[in-house]
This record gives C-alpha cells, structure tokens and sequence, in this order.
C-alpha cells in the first residue's frame, strides 16, 4: 500500500469520523433520498434516471428488483439498488460500540453485538466506524473521492451510489478502537482475526485480499457485511467470496 494510499484512507476516515458519511439524525427520521446535485462527476440524463426495477440503465448497469428479504440482494459494479431504497427495520448501534450515531438492521444487531464480544475476548476492540448509508451519503461520499483521487481510482476503494452494501443496512465498517484510522486496521492482527473469524456470526468481508479482479474493489479487511451465520460458514470453508456465490445463482 502506497503513502497516497494510506494518507487517502486517514483522510476518509476523518471525513466519517467528523460525521460527514452518518446524517441520520433520529431513527424515525431516516427517510429515503436522491440527489443527482450530490453525484456531480456525470449527471444523468432524464432516461437514466428512470430507475426501472430489474431492467438495464443506458449506464449498463442492473437496478435489483426489490425482494421481501434483501439480505442477499446481489449489490456489486454492475447490479444497483433503486435510489428510494432504505431497509425496514433499521435501530441504533448502541453508542458505546459506533463512532457517531449508526445503525444496521434490528436482526442483525444481536450479531453484530456477538462479533463485537468475542473480539473483546480475543483482545480487539471492535467499533463500528460506518454502518447504514442512504443512497445520498454513498453519492456524497463517492464524490468526494472522486474530487480527491480521480475517478478510477475512487471506483476502486469506493461504490458508486446504489451500488454500496451499506445501502442494505446490513454491512458495516469496523475500526479499533485505540486506533480508528482504515490504515492501523489493515496493518494490525484484528484483520486477520475478523478474516477468520466473522463467518460464525453470520459475517464476510466482502472485498478479501487477493480478490480484487472479482469483487471489483481493493482489500478491506474492514467491511463485513451479514449474509446468516450458514452460509458465512459455507464461503469460509470453501474460501469463496460472496461474488462468486451470488454470480453462481
């Protein structure tokens, strides 16, 4: 990992830190919203922002039918969540264990919480640094690297707005808590240990070293997103990534 890198990945993790990526406010507030001014790098024609669930934008890409259960909805480069999208259910990480005010899914909160305890047994202390993000944060946030490092280099390390997990409400973001910087994480034992150890509360980190050429994104040993405890064990075992699982269906 390069100097521009790590200094990148510090700079957004500041950004989020400040608050910037969580402007949720209350959880009775959280309502959905889209705004193409935020997702300046290529403003959309009026065709593509049409949003026809599960039919091909003039952009390529996919946007996903919306399922009674999106828990495995396939979110990746290609296949987008509809910008209206917010998970029923979202509650509050209690403070205690997020950085700012975050939230995931109610059911999966008592996992998350048992990932979270068994670090602690295990000597890391877990925090969930970014957890649920609405379709205008992923734009704002994608944006800003996009003003930072260029377009490729921002579609590396970060989704364009309805192609992020965190949209689902079940994926988040961890950082320790001694040292919250992306760059301390990656370098430290606590990646190796959430590699390891994730799949048995239902998690995957989604984007593993080594994967880059099937995922689409750089390594981030940080960002678990919760698919049920087993099918977690099953791509653990068979050392696969939820790519190629959900590509396979």
């Amino acid at each position: 990992m390069t100097l521009k890198h790590v200094l990148a990945i510090a700079v957004y993790f500041l950004v989020l830190g400040l608050g910037a990526g969580n402007r949720l406010g209350y959880p009775q507030e959280i309502v959905s919203a889209a705004s193409w001014e935020l997702f300046v790098t290529t403003p959309p024609t009026q065709t593509e922002q049409s949003n026809v669930l599960g039919t091909a934008t003039t952009w390529g890409e996919t946007i996903l039918p919306l399922l009674p259960d999106m828990t495995l909805a396939h979110v990746n480069k290609t296949n987008a969540l509809p910008t209206s999208y917010v998970p029923v259910g979202l509650a509050q990480i209690e403070g205690s264990l997020a950085i700012g005010i975050q939230y995931l899914r109610a059911d999966v909160l008592p996992y998350f919480y048992q990932l979270v305890g068994a670090a602690s047994e295990a000597g890391y202390n877990l925090l969930a640094l970014s957890a649920y993000r609405s379709y205008a944060t992923q734009a704002a946030t994608f944006n800003y690297w996009v003003s930072q490092s260029g377009y490729s280099a921002a579609a590396a390390g970060s989704a364009r707005p309805g192609h992020s997990e965190h949209q689902l409400g079940t994926t988040v973001d961890l950082a320790l808590q001694q040292n919250r910087e992306f760059a301390y994480f990656t370098t430290s034992s606590a990646a190796g240990w959430v590699a390891h150890n994730a799949h048995r509360f239902g998690f995957v980190v989604s984007y593993p070293q080594g994967k880059q050429a099937i995922t689409g994104y750089i390594w981030e040993p940080w960002h678990v997103r919760w698919v049920g405890v087993e099918l977690a064990k099953n791509l653990h075992q068979q050392e696969l990534t939820l790519e190629e699982y959900l590509s396979s269906l």
